[in-house]
């Protein structure tokens, strides 16, 4: 199973800054939607929720046996780790143990290796049509517009999903040009 995973957060000290919403969409071996993307609103219960539902789902139940997609990903999984042990959720690894183990797609290479192998001007919002950066979400949680942080990720998850697709028709184009 391949899942898109993202976090959205009040800051970027994961010690301190609460997890807003986890959103996770599975997507299939085309990087096409497969399923609904879910949006777990901490402003709806409460982060300790929405982290346990995290856990339950994707790491108990699963035991974690998909590959996760994302962009960023060391930021969001050592938000997620950190709150794990915040809660007192048991795991059997480390998060440097999941990231040796477990499969993992992190595209902001591609988005860097797309944009002339310079940091700056790579982000998601830079090179797809994402309408901005995740900087501003703080703001919205601030006051309570939490009809655009909604907004926010659905437009990004749109965003993402489709630059992953054109990364996978690529690689699919060399690897049959290596193939003939």
């Amino acid at each position: 199973m391949n899942i898109y995973f993202d976090v959205e957060t009040e800051g970027f000290d994961p010690k301190i800054d609460k997890i807003i919403t986890i959103q996770y969409q599975e997507l299939d071996y085309n990087g096409k939607p497969k399923g609904n993307l879910i949006i777990l609103k901490e402003w709806e219960s409460s982060e300790e929720e929405i982290i346990k539902i995290v856990y339950n789902e994707l790491i108990i139940k699963d035991k974690w046996n998909w590959v996760i997609i994302g962009t960023n990903m060391i930021f969001d999984l050592t938000f997620l780790f950190e709150k794990f042990k915040k809660y007192n959720l048991p795991l059997k690894k480390t998060l440097s143990e999941y990231l040796y183990d477990k499969p993992l797609i992190d595209i902001k290479s591609a988005l860097i290796m797309a944009n002339n192998l310079d940091f700056r001007g790579s982000g998601l919002d830079k090179m797809t049509n994402k309408e901005s950066n995740g900087k501003i979400i703080p703001e919205y949680y601030k006051n309570k517009e939490y009809s655009k942080i909604e907004e926010y990720i659905k437009q990004e998850t749109y965003s993402f999903t489709e630059f992953f697709q054109k990364i996978i028709h690529k690689l699919k184009e060399l690897k049959d040009g290596a193939d003939s």
